[in-house]
């Protein structure tokens, strides 16, 4: 079989959101905060569509810090409990930066090493990817969307993860 071109499915970027988290945040556990914060997005269909793939994962306060943010066992603590939380990330989260693959480096990493360097689960690996399409599952079903945007995100989850199909 020839090796066919790759074909780039991910949605780009048109009206940034940026998902701050503070360094307080983070050092106080406030998943709380985040997460209300956050149930706006799903309150409607049209905000919702509006913003899919248009959100920036940051945490702020750390830029004095020489370690990366994976390295810092505070935010991957409080990042795997906002996942849990907050199951539309991968419905909001853009798959242009490296916003899913933080969140998934702090969930499923088993050893960092440091540098940014991590050792990922491969059955957590998994579980994270089938937490994410249950996401975009629930929100579609709720409102509505049509089938096809839901496969071409799916998609480029899986190729922005690096998951082999």
């Amino acid at each position: 079989m020839p090796n066919l071109p790759r074909i780039d499915l991910r949605r780009g970027v048109v009206e940034p959101v940026i998902l701050m988290i503070s360094r307080r945040q983070v050092e106080e556990h406030d998943v709380a905060s985040v997460v209300a914060g956050l149930k706006l997005f799903t309150a409607t269909r049209e905000d919702a569509w509006r913003y899919r793939g248009q959100m920036s994962l940051v945490v702020d306060g750390y830029g004095e810090d020489e370690r990366e943010l994976v390295d810092i066992e505070q935010v991957r603590v409080f990042l795997c409990a906002m996942e849990l939380q907050w199951p539309y990330w991968a419905f909001f989260l853009n798959q242009v930066d490296d916003s899913l693959k933080i969140l998934g480096s702090c969930v499923c990493g088993v050893s960092f090493p440091g540098g940014g360097a991590v050792e990922i689960d491969r059955r957590a690996l998994l579980q994270f990817l089938q937490r994410g399409f249950d996401g975009l599952n629930m929100l579609f079903d709720k409102h509505g969307f049509a089938e096809q945007e839901l496969e071409w995100m799916s998609r480029g989850l899986v190729d922005v993860l690096g998951i082999d199909t």
